[in-house]
């Protein structure tokens, strides 16, 4: 039986005792299994903390050679997370980029070891701030770059980014674009590493325009990418 290690995108309970998880593993890309005995009984086989949004887990597992649901026997915690679960603002993050992540997979599901490095240390130093209330919006920037639309700042002259074709520009797109402060504060978030966040001042109608920026360049880049169901209550836990 095949063991990887993968973080863990969603699970829906199935079922009286069962769980459909969907993961995203080292080895393989995305995965779905079935989990059986996590719900029902005094004595679960997996606890359901294995299985939240994000959780870094090992598995054992095998797969099915027929359409059917492969099945995971063994399931290990590889990182307990001091506060993405425990803190109600960082909790909050987690779910909602869990949500990108998961229409993300679905269309750039493939094992990609660089992003799966990447979610790895970003998720440590999100785990180990206080809080930072501008991770979100550097976690899906850098995102792109892994999966294949990092945007393009042609000339630091340029006035406007167009978000339909992903680059800067002097004159104003027909389409979608970012400009003025916001695209001055688009620029200082693409340039800065995780660490500056913490330097960085956003207000809170900037930091809600800027996001939704984002969900558009996603939802023009990606076709089969949906905007997150929890992003209006996103957007009031960080007003």
């Amino acid at each position: 039986m095949p063991n990887s290690r993968g973080f863990v995108v969603k699970s829906i309970k199935n079922g009286e005792t069962s769980m459909i998880l969907s993961c995203y593993l080292e080895d393989i890309g995305l995965k779905s299994f079935m989990v059986k005995g996590v719900y029902g009984t005094k004595k679960p086989k997996f606890s359901k903390a294995y299985f939240f949004p994000l959780n870094f887990i090992s598995i054992n597992y095998t797969l099915s050679k027929d359409d059917r649901l492969s099945y995971i026997k063994e399931v290990k915690p590889i990182n307990f997370y001091k506060s993405l679960h425990s803190s109600i603002e960082k909790s909050t993050v987690i779910v909602f980029l869990s949500e990108v992540l998961n229409s993300v997979f679905k269309e750039e599901g493939d094992k990609n070891q660089n992003l799966f490095n990447f979610l790895d240390k970003s998720l440590n130093w999100f785990d180990a701030q206080e809080i930072c209330s501008n991770f979100h919006i550097k976690f899906l920037i850098e995102l792109t770059k892994h999966i294949g639309f990092y945007p393009n700042i042609t000339s630091e002259d340029d006035k406007f980014f167009n978000i339909e074709s992903g680059s800067s520009s002097t004159i104003k797109p027909l389409s979608k674009f970012i400009d003025f402060d916001d695209y001055k504060l688009f620029k200082q978030l693409l340039g800065m590493k995780f660490e500056d966040l913490n330097y960085m001042s956003i207000d809170k109608d900037s930091r809600i325009r800027l996001l939704n920026y984002i969900i558009d360049y996603y939802s023009l880049h990606l076709q089969m990418f949906k905007s997150p169901k929890s992003i209006d209550v996103f957007c009031e836990i960080f007003k």
